[in-house]
Order: C-alpha cells, then structure tokens, then sequence
C-alpha cells in the first residue's frame, strides 16, 4: 500500500498545482509568488549524482534552493510590511517513503529544508501495517478563526495515531507582529464550523485532501 501512495504522490501534486493557478488560493503579494519551481538532481561526479533540489524563482526575481522535493506553491499569508509567508506542500526526500508535508516559510527567512518544521497535509491516513483509518485532517488558511489574525493557518485533527481512541485536536499557526506563533488546543479543541462559515464568505481557503499510508 505504502508503494502505491508513493507513486500517486507526484501526480497528486501535479494536479493540486495545476489549481494553484485559480484566483481560488490566497496571494496578499503578487511579487512573492513563485514564477518558476524546478528540481534537478545535482551530479557529484561522473555516474554519481547527489540529492534532488528544488530552486524557486519568484516573480520579483528572488532565487531560493531547497532540498525539499515535489515542491508545490499553495498561497500566502500576510506578514504585515515583511513578505508574506509562503505555504508549501512538499516531501523530505526523493523516491522514499515520505509522505507530502505542508510548510510555511518566510522567503527572507532562511533556507527552507528537509529540516524546517513540517505540518500534516491533510487528507486521510492509513496504517501502513493493517490499512486501518488513523487520521482524519482538514486544513485552512487566510482569516479561518473568529478572533484570531486575518493571515491563520488551522489543521483540525481527528487521530488516534498514538492512542487506541480517537481525540480531536487543532494546530493553529498565526501571524503576530509579523511573527509565526504556533499554538496546538486541544480538550476541547474549537469546532470547524465557523471557519466553514468564513470559507463561505471568502475569507478563507481549504486545502484539498487525500489519501495516504502512514510512513514506517
């Protein structure tokens, strides 16, 4: 099963970018979106080749490598007068077992790496032992929580990746100051249905989800 997702990753994300494309997805600045995301494999010597990268060219001429692979830009969240935060989906390694991550990362902030904090992408997950549901995982982003910042992403959670029940969570990321704050709620963790009142006003996107076999 675990073979399987692997393959359909790449052309997964080949056709969520196809929609990156849409006036659907969020951009607060046109500048900083990626005119041009290409990998390559770089050759070490004759015969033997080194890790794939990914290098984005944005719109406003800024260059940016990465060792993240299967890069796919999703939108932005406003920074104040910095530039935006870029959401990303991508893997931490070439043809493994790595399932696509979500990342979100100031283009002035650093090299974006395998390394950088990673995020659920959402969808459903499977165990790669018994083919069981262990994760259910909606994500949001833009203004998707009544008193929060306009510029939030919130993953909800259903799991029971690490307990034999399931338990509702929420990961929120939001932009302060033009700083990123994690926070993660939890018993109870705040209900989906205002920020789907908020995705039907405009304000916020959902990312597509699906499905994936946990990693080993």
């Amino acid at each position: 099963m675990a073979t399987m997702f692997r393959r359909l990753v790449p052309v997964l994300l080949g056709v969520f970018l196809a929609s990156c494309s849409t006036p659907d997805l969020l951009v607060v600045d046109p500048d900083w979106m990626p005119r041009e995301i290409t990998g390559h494999i770089r050759q070490l010597e004759p015969g033997i080749y080194g890790p794939k990268r990914t290098t984005v060219i944005y719109r406003n001429g800024t260059v940016r490598k990465s060792d993240v692979v299967d890069l796919v830009f999703i939108g932005q969240l406003s920074a104040r007068d910095e530039p935006p935060y870029i959401v990303f989906a991508g893997r931490r390694c070439w043809d493994c077992e790595s399932n696509p991550s979500i990342y979100v990362h100031s283009p002035t902030g650093g090299t974006l790496s395998k390394r950088t904090t990673r995020y659920r992408y959402p969808g459903r997950l499977y165990s790669h032992t018994n083919g069981s549901l262990i994760e259910e995982t909606r994500m949001f982003f833009g203004d998707c929580l009544p008193g929060r910042s306009a510029a939030t992403a919130v993953w909800f959670v259903r799991t029971r990746r690490d307990t034999p029940y399931w338990r509702d969570i929420a990961i929120i990321l939001e932009v302060l100051g033009g700083d990123l704050e994690e926070e993660i709620l939890e018993d109870p963790a705040p209900s989906v249905a205002s920020t789907l009142t908020l995705v039907d006003k405009g304000l916020c996107r959902e990312i597509p989800g699906h499905q994936m076999s946990s990693e080993p």
